[in-house]
């Protein structure tokens, strides 16, 4: 093979110039972008042990697209650029969440051998699951611990089409700013919890983290800091509005109103308390010493349903799944109980919802507010979102910024 033609002097310089500003670039902390259904997000923190806001900018998603995941898209990418440039960050630097509704995950168990390179396989796995050239996708892998003596190994994979990656990456360039990361939502939303999970009574811990959202349901289970089990459902808020909308006899966007309105009735601030039928527990002052984390309360549940709908069906559909993600745990991991749940995502919002799941799955839940321990001045730009709320929906964006800057 060639090598092909020797820049000219010209090329050359330009090619230090850019060289130069890139080194400019990397003293700023990256900016967090998060393509979800329901908002558009981005996010920067200065400081990794004590962070603070630089700036924030939130866009929700047009009514008549959240049913339409490659509009959404598209209105995202179109609208990313300028956020970016009037957001109020520094720097160039950009770290992206591959948008889980257009990726796939899944558990790969092989009898372990010394030395096995394991990546050609993963790769074609995913193709095959998601029908497609192995060369049309870019995948990545997580290799599981397993107890010692299982005799097998698990990897978690995860694959996203290369011309999805290569949309995202144009975009931000297009903006005039540097793509320097691209990571899974699952990946992201753990790091958000690093300095929580790296204590050394929640080190040996088992988690199971819901991240609730409008098209999807991620589930992850971290042993300590490891992510030992990833999983994305098909449900979402979405499912619930249309449960919503048959009982009311109302429009997607009517049912999508009620739903909103319910949540924000059942809101009101709760004292730290309890988490789990048959199981309470007081956390002390946890939630005071900044780690965004609010137990839900014991007592008589709030109803995860507005007046006059039945959501039942659809609720235990979506438990059902999560059943099912922890009876797989269980099976790699007998002797490590869930410990706790951590409900995050837009949809977490809805107290009632989470108390249900919670209840349902008889576990102590807590519902994660990742921004609650970042400090503020209460002057930082903040477009589209207001920082003085919980907002569990900005785990994914603030994790980004605290990710590998791998490309």
């Amino acid at each position: 093979m060639g090598l092909g033609k020797l820049p000219g002097l010209s090329s050359l310089s330009k090619l230090q110039g850019i060289s130069a500003l890139s080194m400019v670039n990397h003293s700023q902390p990256p900016i967090g972008v998060d393509f979800g259904a329901a908002s558009l997000k981005v996010l920067q923190l200065t400081g990794a042990d004590a962070p603070s806001i630089v700036a924030a900018a939130c866009l929700e998603t047009p009514e008549l697209l959240l049913t339409s995941p490659i509009k959404r898209l598209e209105h995202q990418l179109e609208h990313v650029g300028r956020m970016l440039r009037q957001g109020g960050f520094r720097g160039k630097r950009v770290v992206c969440a591959i948008p889980a509704q257009f990726s796939v995950c899944k558990h790969l168990q092989m009898q372990r051998a010394e030395g096995m390179v394991t990546e050609p396989l993963v790769a074609s796995t995913m193709a095959q699951a998601m029908g497609c050239d192995p060369s049309a996708l870019v995948t990545r892998q997580c290799d599981v611990p397993l107890p010692p003596g299982s005799g097998k190994s698990e990897i978690i994979c995860m694959a996203t089409g290369r011309d999805l990656v290569g949309r995202l990456m144009g975009a931000i360039r297009e903006a005039r700013f540097e793509p320097v990361g691209m990571q899974s939502e699952f990946h992201a939303s753990l790091r958000a919890f690093e300095t929580i999970t790296r204590r050394l009574d929640d080190f040996a811990l088992t988690s199971l983290y819901i991240d609730l959202g409008f098209a999807t349901t991620k589930i992850a289970i971290a042993n300590g800091q490891q992510m030992v089990f990833a999983r994305s459902i098909e449900m979402g808020a979405r499912h619930l509005d249309e449960a919503v909308a048959r009982h009311a006899g109302v429009d997607l966007l009517g049912a999508r109103a009620l739903r909103i309105q319910d949540a924000r009735s059942v809101a009101a601030p709760v004292p730290v308390a309890v988490a789990a039928e048959g199981n309470t527990i007081n956390l002390g002052d946890r939630r005071g010493a900044g780690t965004g984390m609010e137990v839900i309360p014991e007592g008589p549940p709030a109803s995860p349903m507005p007046a006059g709908c039945d959501l039942r069906e659809t609720l235990e559909m979506l438990t059902d799944e999560i059943q099912l993600s922890i009876r797989y745990h269980a099976s790699l991991f007998p002797n490590d109980r869930i410990g706790r749940i951590i409900f995050v995502g837009g949809e977490a919002r809805n107290r009632a919802t989470c108390q249900h799941i919670a209840r349902v799955l008889r576990t102590q839940a807590q519902i994660g507010d990742p921004l609650a321990r970042v400090a503020r001045s209460g002057s930082e730009p903040a477009l589209g979102v207001n920082l003085k709320e919980p907002q569990p929906g900005w785990t994914v964006p603030l994790g980004l910024c605290l990710s590998p800057t791998d490309l």
